[in-house]
C-alpha cells in the first residue's frame, strides 16, 4: 500500500465547494478557536423546564426524548463558513449544562473560574439565572443525590464523605457518553428505514405489562429519530434561505448543495463522501447532544467511510487535497464541542471530549485493515495539529512500512498522536471478557474492536460504557495505612483500623493492612457504583444512544438497562504506581535496610518532608517502577495482581459479569493529588500523582528507555486488565531523519513485542513548555499529551502542566 499526497485524481469536479477559499476558511476557524472563549447556552436549560413540565405523567423515558426533540428542533441555528453544517449549541464553541445529573457546582461554583477545552468558559447572566432555578428544582432529584439516598437506606450512612475526601470520584453525578455508536448504520441505511422498522415493531408489540418498557421504548425512539431527521432540514431551510440573498455564484453554488445534502442525509442513504460526512456529522452532533460528555468516539471511521471515498476518488468527484481540506473542516467541528460539568469534573478530564477515531487494526479475516483514507486523517492531524477528534491506532505487525511511515510522521509532529494500542492484546483480552456473557462472542466481532474516550476499548457499535465506577484513588490507601484508617485532611474515620502504622513488625503486615483497607474502599465504591446505575436508568436514560447501538432495540432496552449487546462497566483505577512505590520505599527503607524507622517516616510525611530533606531524598531515591529492576517488578505485577482479586472479591457488576479493571488516569492523578498529603514515595502534599497507570514517577527512571519500555510493558497482566496507560517523552531532536523514523518504529514494536497494551508519546522538550509557562500568550496553540488525549498546554491546571514538565525525556528513541 502506497500513500502519495502529490497524485490528483483526474475527470470533473463534480462539488461545488468553493475549494479556492477552503485553507483560509480553515485558518479563521482555527483563530477563533485560539481566541474565543467557550460559553455556556442557556437554550437546554430552558427547554429542560419546559418538557418536565408538560410531559409531567410520562415515562421517563418518553420525557428524555421529548427533552432531545425539543432542543434539536427549538435551538437556534446559524451557518459559520463550515461546509460542514451544525453545532452544538446557539453560539460557536458553545457549552450546554446537564444539571439532571448533578446540581451542587451550581451552587458552589458560580463565582469561580470556570475551565472547558479551549480554556476559560463563560456564563452569560441570563445564563446564570436559569441556573440557579434550575438548581432550586433538581436539587435532591439528580442521579447523585438519588444514587446516595439508595446508598443511605441500604447501608445506613451517605458516602458522600468519601468522594470529598478523594478515596473516589462519583462518576454518576456527571454525564457519561463512553462507546462507539453504529455510524455505519446510518450511513448505510438511514434513519428514515430505523424509523420504519421501529413503527413496524411498535405496531407489533404486545400490550401487555410485562411488555410496557419496551413499548415505552419504542414510541421514546421514534421520537428522538424524527427529530434527528427534522433537524437536517432545519438547516437545508437555512441555508436554501442564505443562497437566495447570496450575491457570489461560487458561494452560493456551494450553499445550494449543502442544502441539497441536509434535505437527503441523515434520513437516507448517504451517496458518496459529502454526503457521508454531513451524515456523521448529524448523527454525532445529535449523540452529543443528548448528553455531551467524555467518550463518544467515531470509532473506525477510516474504514467505514472508506467505500464513500473510494467511490469519489475513482469518479474524480474528489483529489486527495481535497478530502484532507474536508477533514480538516471536520477536525473543527470535533473541536467546537466542550463540555462543563462542574469544578472538580473539569480538573478531572482537562477538557477532554474522547472524540476518538480509531485507526489500523484487522477485519474480520484478521488481514491487515488499514486504508488510504485512515493515511488522510493522519495527514488532516498533521496540518490541523488539534486536539480533537484524538487518533489511536491499532497496532499489529501486518502493517506495511508505507503505513508506519505516516505514523511515525504524524507523532513525531508533536500533537502526541496517534496514541497506539496493541491490536493482540486488545483482541485477546475482548474475547476473554465477552466470553462470560450469554451467547459469548464471535471472533469477528471481538476484531472489529475500537478504542473510545481515552484509552478504554469495546466492540465498535455494540456496547458501551455508559456505566462508570466510582474511580478509587490507589494512593490514597497509603494514607488510610499510615493514619490506621483517618483521613488526615477531613479528620473522619473513612477506612478501617488496621493498627498503628508505627507497630507494624514487617512489611508483610504493612502489605496486608493495604489491602484491607482496600477492600474496604472497594465494598463501599462497588456497592455505590452499582446504585448508580439504578439512578441513571430512573433518571436519565438515554433513548437517541440506545438506537445508535445494536441490541437496544431487539431487546427492547435501552443501553442503561443493559440492551446493548455487550453492556460494559467501566471501573478506572489511578495512581497505582505511587501505592506500589510508596510501598516498595516503606519497604525498602525501613524493613530491607533499616535506614530510618516508621516512626520517622511518619513524622516526615506529617511535616511534608520541611526539615526532613534527607528522609526525602531517601524515599525518592528507593527503588522504583521503571527500571526494570527485577525485584521491584515483580512486586508491581504482584501488586496490580492483588488489587484486580480484590476488587472482583466484592462480587460481579451491575450486569452480573466479572469487570475487568481500566487502569489509567485522564487528569484524575492530579485531581487526587490536590487532595493529598505526602507519600513515602518521596512526593510532597498537594502535587499531582503519576500519570497513566504504570509510566514512571516523573524523574525517577534513570536506568534509560529500553528498561523503562520492559518495565512499563509487563508490569501489568495487560489481558486481565481491561485497559492501561503509559507515557514516553522524547525531544525531537530524537525523531529527526530517517533514523528517527525507524527508531520510533522499532520502539512501537519493541513495546508491543514485549505484551504492552498502550504507549503514547510527547515530543517537546522541558524547556519549551516552561516557556509556554512564563509566556502562554506565546504558545497558546501548542499541544501536548496528557493521558489518553491531547491538549492545548497552556488550558491546562498548572498542576497538570507541572506534572508534565517533570517527566523524564529521553535524547535517544533507541530500544
Amino acid at each position: 500500500m502506497t500513500f502519495d499526497m502529490g497524485k490528483v485524481a483526474t475527470g470533473p469536479k463534480e462539488y461545488k465547494l468553493n475549494w479556492e477559499t477552503m485553507n483560509t476558511r480553515f485558518e479563521e476557524h482555527m483563530e477563533f478557536l485560539m481566541n474565543a472563549p467557550q460559553v455556556m447556552d442557556a437554550e437546554r436549560l430552558q427547554h429542560l423546564h419546559e418538557v418536565y413540565k408538560e410531559f409531567a405523567g410520562e415515562p421517563v423515558v418518553y420525557i428524555r426524548a421529548k427533552l432531545l426533540e425539543r432542543v434539536l428542533l427549538k435551538k437556534k441555528i446559524f451557518l459559520d463558513g463550515n461546509p460542514i453544517v451544525g453545532t452544538l449549541t446557539s453560539a460557536r464553541c458553545g457549552v450546554l449544562p446537564y444539571p439532571e445529573w448533578n446540581v451542587q457546582w451550581i451552587k458552589d461554583e458560580m463565582q469561580m473560574a470556570k475551565m472547558a477545552s479551549l480554556g476559560e468558559m463563560k456564563i452569560p447572566q441570563e445564563t446564570e439565572e436559569l441556573l440557579q432555578r434550575t438548581y432550586k428544582e433538581w436539587k435532591g432529584r439528580t442521579c447523585i443525590d438519588l444514587n446516595n439516598k439508595m446508598f443511605k437506606d441500604m447501608f445506613g450512612f451517605n458516602p458522600s464523605a468519601y468522594h470529598k475526601a478523594g478515596m473516589y470520584y462519583e462518576n454518576v453525578s456527571v454525564a457519561s457518553g463512553s462507546g462507539i455508536a453504529d455510524y455505519p448504520r446510518a450511513l448505510n441505511e438511514g434513519m428514515r428505514a430505523i424509523i420504519d422498522d421501529l413503527k413496524d415493531r411498535l405496531r407489533n408489540c404486545p400490550t401487555t405489562l410485562d411488555d410496557k418498557e419496551r413499548f415505552d421504548l419504542y414510541r421514546a425512539m421514534i421520537v428522538v429519530c424524527e427529530a434527528v431527521v427534522a433537524h437536517s432540514h432545519r438547516y437545508a431551510e437555512l441555508v436554501e434561505k442564505t443562497a437566495e440573498t447570496e450575491a457570489d455564484p461560487k458561494n452560493k453554488a456551494e450553499l445550494l448543495e449543502i442544502a441539497e445534502i441536509c434535505r437527503r442525509v441523515p434520513e437516507f442513504p448517504a451517496r458518496n463522501f459529502r454526503e457521508a460526512i454531513q451524515s456523521f456529522w448529524f448523527m454525532h452532533l445529535c449523540i452529543e447532544t443528548e448528553q455531551m460528555a467524555c467518550a463518544t468516539s467515531p470509532g473506525r471511521y477510516g474504514q467505514y467511510m472508506y467505500p464513500f471515498y473510494k467511490k469519489d476518488i475513482d469518479e474524480g468527484k474528489l483529489s486527495r487535497e481535497q478530502v484532507v481540506a474536508l477533514l480538516k473542516m471536520q477536525w473543527i467541528k470535533h473541536m467546537e464541542l466542550g463540555e462543563y460539568q462542574g469544578g472538580s469534573y473539569a480538573k478531572t478530564l482537562s477538557g477532554h471530549t474522547g472524540q476518538t477515531i480509531t485507526i489500523g487494526g484487522v477485519d474480520k479475516n484478521g488481514d491487515d485493515a488499514s486504508t488510504e483514507l485512515e493515511a488522510l486523517l493522519l495527514e488532516t492531524q498533521i496540518q490541523a495539529h488539534g486536539i480533537q477528534p484524538t487518533l489511536t491506532l491499532l497496532y499489529h505487525p501486518k502493517m506495511s512500512d508505507a503505513y508506519m511511515g505516516k505514523v511515525v510522521e504524524c507523532i513525531r509532529g508533536g500533537s502526541g498522536q496517534p496514541q497506539i494500542l496493541n491490536n493482540n492484546v486488545v483482541i485477546q483480552r475482548t474475547l476473554a471478557r465477552f466470553a462470560q456473557y450469554e451467547g459469548g462472542i464471535t471472533l469477528e466481532d471481538a476484531r472489529n474492536c475500537g478504542n473510545y474516550g481515552c484509552v478504554s476499548t469495546g466492540i465498535c457499535g455494540k456496547g458501551s460504557f455508559i456505566t462508570q465506577e466510582d474511580q478509587p484513588c490507589l494512593a490514597k490507601i497509603i494514607e488510610m495505612v499510615m493514619y490506621n484508617g483517618t483521613d488526615p485532611t477531613t479528620k473522619k474515620q473513612l477506612g478501617i483500623e488496621t493498627g498503628e502504622f508505627t507497630e507494624f513488625k514487617s512489611f508483610d503486615e504493612v502489605y496486608e493492612a493495604y489491602k484491607k483497607q482496600l477492600k474496604h474502599l472497594f465494598g463501599i465504591s462497588r456497592k455505590h457504583s452499582d446504585l448508580s446505575q439504578m439512578a441513571r436508568l430512573q433518571v436519565v436514560p438515554s433513548v437517541l444512544r440506545s438506537v445508535m447501538y445494536d441490541g437496544c432495540i431487539d431487546k427492547g432496552k435501552c443501553e442503561e438497562a443493559g440492551g446493548t449487546r455487550y453492556p460494559q462497566v467501566n471501573p478506572i483505577m489511578t495512581a497505582g504506581v505511587d501505592a506500589a512505590n510508596s510501598l516498595l520505599a516503606i519497604k525498602h527503607l525501613v524493613f530491607d535496610t533499616k535506614k530510618i524507622t516508621m516512626a520517622h517516616l511518619i513524622e516526615a510525611i506529617k511535616a511534608n518532608f520541611e526539615g526532613f530533606e534527607d528522609i526525602r531524598r531517601m524515599c525518592f531515591e528507593a527503588p522504583k517502577h521503571g527500571n526494570d529492576y527485577p525485584e521491584t517488578e515483580a512486586f508491581v505485577q504482584q501488586y496490580y495482581r492483588d488489587v484486580d482479586e480484590i476488587h472482583n472479591s466484592i462480587g460481579p457488576d451491575c450486569f452480573g459479569h466479572r469487570t475487568p479493571l481500566d487502569a489509567y488516569s485522564l487528569s484524575y492523578h492530579n485531581y487526587f493529588g490536590a487532595l493529598m498529603g505526602a507519600l513515602p514515595n518521596g512526593r510532597k502534599a498537594g502535587v499531582a500523582l503519576t500519570d497513566g497507570s504504570v509510566s514512571a514517577m516523573p524523574g525517577t527512571d534513570h536506568e534509560g528507555i529500553t528498561a523503562l519500555i520492559k518495565s512499563g510493558a509487563q508490569a501489568i497482566d495487560t489481558v486481565r486488565y481491561g485497559a492501561n496507560h503509559f507515557n514516553v517523552k522524547l525531544v525531537p531532536a530524537a525523531l529527526e531523519g530517517p533514523a528517527g523514523s525507524r527508531l520510533l518504529t522499532s520502539l512501537i514494536k519493541t513495546y508491543c513485542d514485549f505484551g504492552g497494551s498502550h504507549i503514547q508519546f510527547n515530543v517537546v522538550t522541558s524547556a519549551t513548555l516552561k516557556k509556554a509557562q512564563e509566556i502562554p500568550q506565546d504558545y497558546k496553540d501548542l499541544v501536548v499529551r496528557v493521558a489518553g488525549f491531547s491538549a492545548y498546554f497552556t488550558r491546562l491546571d498548572k498542576g497538570v502542566q507541572d506534572e508534565i514538565v517533570k517527566r523524564t525525556e529521553y535524547a535517544q528513541a533507541s530500544c
